[in-house]
C-alpha cells in the first residue's frame, strides 16, 4: 500500500510540473502573439501581400497553442470528464399546421 501511495505522489508531482510547464509556455506564446500582431499592424501590409515568413510564424503559433491546449487538457484531466450537453432541448410537435398557430 505504501508503494502505491508513493507512485501516486510521484504522478501528481510530475503532472503538476506539466501544468506549470504548459502555463509558462502559454504565457510565452501569448507574448509572442501580441508582439507579432503589433509588428503586422505596424508593417501596414495588404492581407494578400503578407510575406510567407509571416504566414509561417502565424501557422507555428497556432500549432503551438493547439499543442499547449491539448497538453493542458490532458494534464488537468479535462478530456476524461464527461461533457455536459448545454444545448437547449428541442421538442417536435407533430400534426401542427401554420394556420392553427
Amino acid at each position: 500500500m505504501h508503494k502505491k501511495n508513493d507512485e501516486k505522489k510521484v504522478k501528481n508531482n510530475v503532472n503538476q510540473k506539466h501544468i506549470e510547464f504548459y502555463n509558462k509556455t502559454l504565457d510565452i506564446l501569448e507574448f509572442i502573439l501580441d508582439e507579432f500582431s503589433r509588428e503586422l499592424t505596424r508593417a501596414d501590409v495588404e492581407f494578400l501581400e503578407m510575406p510567407k515568413n509571416s504566414i509561417a510564424v502565424l501557422d507555428f503559433l497556432i500549432s503551438s497553442i493547439g499543442k499547449v491546449q491539448k497538453g493542458h487538457r490532458l494534464a488537468l484531466g479535462l478530456d476524461s470528464e464527461k461533457s455536459v450537453n448545454e444545448e437547449p432541448e428541442i421538442n417536435i410537435v407533430e400534426g401542427l399546421t401554420e394556420n392553427k398557430i
